[in-house]
């Protein structure tokens, strides 16, 4: 074969630069949360909102990445193609689009897990019950229909994200509707970030995380 006839391919992982995303963005909303309220005009209000926003999205995209990469390449593949366990691959290879099925995409990972006879999450514990909800509020942001407020104070999503008891956004009004304007914080978006990130070391196959740590930091 000659030389210019070799031909290399490549492909892209994005749950460790989403999850590093979401932590930026998580800090930037805190910077602004740290100036005078006098300083915060509807540009920066729209600006900080838009930073919350990116990094529940980020986080929750993170999660629903990976998994198929999981299950289409085998744990370790972010590590190079002599980390991969290639057992596991074999064996979760042939069921890609049937794990690529499950919704909501928790689910995934739980059927992973089961597959691999890896040890499953405690449902009704952290960092599921957490992660469960920033996906929910990731979809309620993507999917928004706005409601009055009145209607929102009976929706079982909003008292679950107020038992958070994240601080609201101190140029925010107390009288103003739970969401958007108290809910989405810099709390709040620290808190998607950290879930995911506590997700991910909670699974017991190899994690794309490792390398970024020094990034995660909040």
């Amino acid at each position: 074969m000659k030389l210019d006839e070799l031909r290399g391919d490549s492909r892209f992982s994005f749950a460790a630069g989403f999850l590093v995303g979401a932590t930026i963005m998580a800090r930037r909303a805190a910077a602004i949360e740290a100036l005078s309220v006098d300083q915060v005009d509807d540009d920066i209000r729209i600006e900080h909102r838009s930073y919350v926003v990116s990094s529940i999205m980020q986080a929750a995209a993170a999660v629903e990445s990976e998994v198929a990469e999981v299950a289409m390449h085998g744990p370790g593949h972010h590590l190079g193609s002599d980390r991969i366990d290639a057992d596991a691959r074999d064996y979760l290879q042939p069921l890609a689009d049937v794990i690529d099925d499950q919704n909501p995409a928790l689910e995934r990972y739980a059927l992973v897990l089961h597959l691999l006879r890896k040890a499953a999450f405690d449902r009704g514990g952290q960092p599921w019950q957490d992660a469960a909800l920033v996906m929910r509020l990731r979809n309620e942001v993507v999917h928004y229909k706005s409601k009055w407020g009145a209607e929102m104070t009976q929706a079982k999503l909003w008292r679950s994200l107020q038992a958070l008891r994240h601080p609201k956004p101190p140029f925010t009004e107390d009288a103003t509707n739970f969401f958007p304007q108290r809910c989405l914080s810099a709390a709040c978006a620290a808190w998607a970030a950290a879930t995911s990130v506590a997700f991910y070391d909670r699974l017991s196959i190899a994690s794309p995380l490792e390398g970024y740590r020094h990034r995660l930091q909040l």
